[in-house]
């Protein structure tokens, strides 16, 4: 193996060809298995743990038709997005019985050189007619048999005809209500043959099925969690290609540093090599724990400042439509922030246990699950991306799913909104209050 470079071994922007990449678990081949199986594959867990590079070993971009979802998007707007990548200018809505409508248009784009047009062929499979590209650019496809072509069907098969993966990336951003309509469109789509690949930034297993029970047994779930012998193992290889070598006791210290997170490790790694000058270093230089550690600490702890300094002061703020002068939001992360390591890492703190570390400030069981339902769309609307927090609505517990925040508290030296003098209120006696529910 050829020496590399640092900046291609560790970071965040090195992707999934590093050779620090460990296939966890069997991971790349289970995904792949599910991909040829035909099933939908629901991939997701904490902010940074190597989802999308999973996706990228196995499925190789041009194999994909891969849709970033966004807090504008809606379950129909993705669909368009998926057909706009493949030639087809759509314009598709949900029906109030909560079908799919609309109209289909093909562009040049979406014709082949060789063979029939992916898009004829799938229209033909349904018995519908593909109208080519006329002087205007487009022409609206005709309906025939009685049959929209701006169905399920039809955009599924324009899918498979492509031969493409359909990919939706960051589905945690889609609000929920469109996450659950996706989802009940998932088991049609599967069944006319389109299998989704779903990536996104959450904690409880089986989502999908959760939003849709009829999907029980129609997705296979994969949560990424990382054991510390694998986050080991991304540094023994990481130090491989350097041709340095870590000392036990700094891979250690910096697994512990990382509470589980795959990309914490890289930061760490990162910053920590850059002060060891590594790239100039002699073949299999011994690298151990030093004040360079500490430096490195605290400059990773730096640049997590901005987002999580953000998050608290927003956070706090609360929302509109809970109860006047009741402050949960500055409550809740509180409690939240004293919850020890343990608790936050494993399957999160319970709503009952907030509200007895909360003690009594007139908050009520109900006042708090109000909160607690709301705190999704909250980060959205204070634009923290990705989330921090979550909440289970079945277990009733809130989940820490950017286990950076667990770094930065224990070496950012963070202020808290609530450790400052000044006065916070709930913001419905503000000027302009947050309201989740405005568009």
């Amino acid at each position: 193996m050829t020496k590399k470079k640092l900046v291609e071994v560790f970071g965040i922007g090195v992707g999934s060809s590093t050779p620090a990449y460990v296939d966890r678990g069997a991971l790349d081949e289970k995904f792949r298995d599910s991909l040829a199986a035909n099933r939908h594959v629901s991939v997701h867990g904490g902010s940074k743990q190597g989802k999308t590079w999973l996706r990228k070993r196995s499925l190789d971009p041009s194999e994909a038709v891969v849709v970033q979802c966004t807090i504008t998007s809606t379950a129909a707007s993705v669909l368009e997005e998926a057909l706009s990548q493949l030639g087809v200018r759509a314009t598709l809505s949900r029906t109030e019985t909560g079908n799919l409508g609309g109209h289909i248009d093909v562009s040049a784009t979406a014709t082949g050189k060789a063979g029939l047009p992916f898009l004829a062929k799938a229209s033909a499979e349904l018995g519908i007619e593909v109208g080519l590209t006329g002087e205007r650019g487009f022409e609206e496809q005709e309906k025939v048999l009685g049959q929209t072509v701006a169905n399920l069907h039809w955009v599924a098969a324009s899918i498979n005809a492509s031969s493409k993966q359909l990919v939706l990336e960051d589905f945690h951003y889609l609000p929920e209500p469109e996450q659950r309509i996706f989802a009940s469109w998932m088991k049609a789509l599967g069944e006319y043959g389109c299998h989704a690949v779903i990536i996104g930034v959450w904690a409880q297993s089986h989502l999908l099925t959760y939003f849709n029970g009829d999907l029980d047994g129609r997705v296979d779930d994969i949560h990424l969690k990382w054991e510390d012998d694998e986050l080991r193992t991304v540094l023994r290889r990481g130090a491989t290609a350097l041709e340095i070598k870590f000392t036990n006791a700094l891979v250690d210290a910096i697994v512990a540093d990382a509470y589980g997170n795959v990309g914490l490790v890289h930061r760490l790694a990162l910053s920590l090599l850059k002060l060891e000058k590594v790239d100039e270093l002699p073949a299999w230089t011994l690298v151990d724990v030093s004040d360079k550690l500490t430096v490195a600490r605290a400059a990773v702890a730096d640049q997590m400042s901005g987002r999580f300094d953000t998050f608290a002061s927003n956070f706090v703020g609360g929302m509109r439509r809970m109860s006047e002068g009741l402050v949960v939001y500055l409550h809740l992360l509180r409690a939240i922030t004293a919850s020890d390591d343990a608790s936050l890492v494993g399957q999160g703190v319970d709503a009952r246990t907030l509200l007895a570390n909360i003690g009594s400030d007139g908050i009520r069981l109900s006042d708090l699950t109000q909160a607690l339902e709301r705190i999704d769309r909250l980060q959205v609307k204070i634009d923290i991306s990705p989330p921090v927090l979550t909440y289970h609505r079945a277990g009733k517990r809130v989940q820490l799913v950017d286990r950076s925040f667990l770094f930065y508290r224990r070496y950012g030296n963070p202020t808290w909104p609530w450790d400052d003098d000044e006065d916070i209120q709930n913001d419905l006696s503000g000027a302009a209050p947050l309201d989740i529910f405005e568009d």
